[in-house]
């Protein structure tokens, strides 16, 4: 990975402001990758400047149209994902918040960055009932408890690939009748309790939960330590060759948990706190009908033979 110096496109003028900006940004404790992806965005406006009649990137100098013209630059000619864009013109926003803030505008002269590229909503993967049942019939042909105990945890909890790695016994909770895992490695470090059902409390007891509870050992490990999301990956994947299924990946299980709990009714309240999702309206993507939903639909009011 490069550097922060290297990123930076340094020219006589821009130099100070972008190392300040570098400087600002790691004292806020942006990650490595949000500062890469700040700085490779702000460097691709000031490469696409030059190109427009050799400008320089000078904060004070930008205009408006500049920054239209950029958007458009992205949407029509480089034809960019409109996630794409939106991330770069947010890096952009970010800048030019920083740059007024430390004076480099004069008084009301802070550009107005252009509106974000409404995304289409695309409803998320999931599997259906036969997929799902075709899945665990392969996992448990193989007869090895971690990879059941995988499978089992990321349909009937929904964790996260990340979350699953993380899980320590003693994060676990299983009594005769009911469970529950905490998750303190969730995303935004926030943390949720998930209830679990029988087959979930089944497949931990199954792979040592007795005989690790309240130990500080992770619950599922590989060949070299504690397993990774991309071990998850190719465990699942391993699986997936030898049946017809495709593209199956421990988020599409996640999908598929709130897919199903949507299916039995549950209130997207309800989903949305077991999942760890912000806002209901991520949440409501699930109530997305799939074709096999259209399809069912339809037969209700067919005539019968």
């Amino acid at each position: 990975m490069k550097s922060t110096s290297e990123i930076l496109v340094s020219t006589k003028d821009s130099i100070n402001y972008r190392d300040n900006f570098a400087q600002f940004l790691t004292e806020s404790e942006r990650s490595t990758y949000t500062i890469k992806n700040y700085l490779c965005d702000l460097n691709g406006f000031a490469a696409w400047l030059k190109s427009k009649g050799n400008r320089e990137f000078t904060p004070e100098l930008i205009t408006p149209t500049d920054l239209r013209e950029y958007k458009h630059h992205l949407d029509e000619t480089l034809q960019l994902k409109p996630k794409t864009i939106n991330r770069k013109l947010s890096s952009l926003r970010s800048f030019f918040k920083w740059a007024g803030i430390e004076g480099y505008f004069s008084d009301n002269r802070l550009p107005h960055i252009p509106q974000p590229i409404k995304e289409q909503a695309l409803a998320p993967k999931w599997l259906d009932r036969l997929s799902q049942y075709d899945l665990y019939r392969i996992v448990e042909k193989g007869r090895k408890t971690r990879d059941i105990a995988i499978v089992k945890l990321l349909l009937n909890t929904g964790l996260r690939v990340s979350e699953l790695c993380a899980l320590t016994w003693k994060d676990i909770r299983i009594t005769a009748k009911k469970g529950h895992l905490n998750v303190n490695h969730g995303k935004g470090s926030k943390r949720r309790v998930v209830p679990l059902n029988k087959d979930a409390r089944s497949a931990l007891l199954e792979l040592g939960y007795s005989q690790n509870k309240d130990s500080d050992r992770r619950v599922f490990i590989g060949q070299r330590g504690a397993m990774t999301p991309r071990g998850i990956e190719s465990t699942l994947k391993k699986y997936v060759k030898q049946s017809d299924l495709e593209g199956i990946s421990p988020h599409q299980l996640r999908h598929t948990f709130c897919k199903n709990l949507i299916d039995a009714g549950v209130s997207l309240e309800k989903v949305a706190t077991l999942a760890g999702h912000d806002n209901l309206e991520t949440t409501r993507r699930y109530c997305t009908p799939s074709e096999q939903d259209l399809a069912a639909a339809v037969e209700l009011i067919g005539e019968e033979d």
